[in-house]
């Protein structure tokens, strides 16, 4: 059957990701959850039977969200485009170890339109209060970017600037190694590996306990023999809870690169931008 891809469809393809997700990456590493807001209290008793002040309760050692969006077209236009993703986060002795991958796919007469993968891991080691040390590894695969593969492996350090009952901003800084493949007939004046320095920001707001808004960002310049080359990464997302692990998201999410590939001796643009919306499943 022939497709055909739509801006009215993209408003509802659902994209997580990041570093910080952009990617993907700093306090939260991908947007797709659902946030419970501060933890429940316990109360304990002294030895007199008297109550003391209440105890915060640990949070749990694994949060587990899926996401999954579908849109169809049909009459005097036929589309179809999937999208799905997750995040899977494990606490230990002083470790937050998180995983996260993004897909999206489409079609419209019979030609890939999207074709867009992200995912990667990453472990925050707690060093003092409100400091952490970081290592992370992503893979992506952006095909209208004309990029068939590419890998990034990173390191960094990343404090919790600011935290209160509405607002929390983590601000990282670091570097990383970039490796990349490009499909066929392309060609980029970047190297197929190159180092690159690292700096980035996740701002969170919370309406309550379930609702929030969040936007990350990340700037990532080439060092060496391409330093004139630089990417920027954006997603902002905003939640509302339907219940307790249920979620509508919104989102829109910017890749920039300042000297995109060559394909068949066209210039490929300098952004892609993605806008959707979809369903979050968190699990506690």
């Amino acid at each position: 059957m022939p497709f055909r891809f739509s801006r009215a469809l993209l408003v509802s393809m659902l994209l997580v990701g990041a570093w910080p997700g952009a990617s993907g990456h700093l306090d939260a590493q991908s947007t797709a959850g659902v946030s419970t807001g501060s933890p429940t209290t316990t109360m304990q008793t002294s030895k007199d039977g008297k109550p003391s002040s209440p105890v915060p309760a640990k949070k749990k050692a694994v949060d587990f969200t899926a996401s999954m969006g579908y849109a169809q077209t049909q009459g005097n236009a036929t589309a179809r485009n999937i999208n799905v993703g997750n995040t899977l986060t494990y606490r230990a002795a002083g470790w937050i170890v998180r995983q996260d991958l993004a897909f999206m796919y489409g079609e419209a007469n019979d030609k890939v339109s999207t074709n867009f993968w992200n995912g990667g891991i990453r472990g925050d080691r707690t060093l003092m209060n409100r400091v952490a040390l970081f290592m992370a590894s992503r893979y992506d695969r952006n095909v209208p970017q004309g990029v068939a593969n590419r890998f990034q492996q990173g390191i960094g350090i990343n404090v919790l600037a600011f935290d209160d009952s509405h607002n929390k901003l983590n601000v990282a800084v670091g570097g990383s190694l970039f490796s990349q493949d490009l499909l066929p007939g392309v060609t980029a004046k970047v190297s197929r590996a190159f180092p690159a320095a690292r700096a980035a920001v996740d701002y969170r707001y919370r309406f309550n306990k379930l609702a929030f808004l969040q936007h990350t960002a990340e700037y990532l310049p080439a060092v060496g023999d391409t330093a004139t080359a630089y990417f920027v990464n954006t997603e902002s997302t905003i939640v509302a809870p339907i219940s307790r692990n249920v979620g509508l998201k919104v989102g829109y999410v910017i890749r920039y690169n300042s000297e995109p590939p060559v394909r068949n001796d066209q210039q490929l643009r300098t952004t892609d931008m993605f806008f959707s919306s979809g369903l979050t499943l968190t699990f506690r």
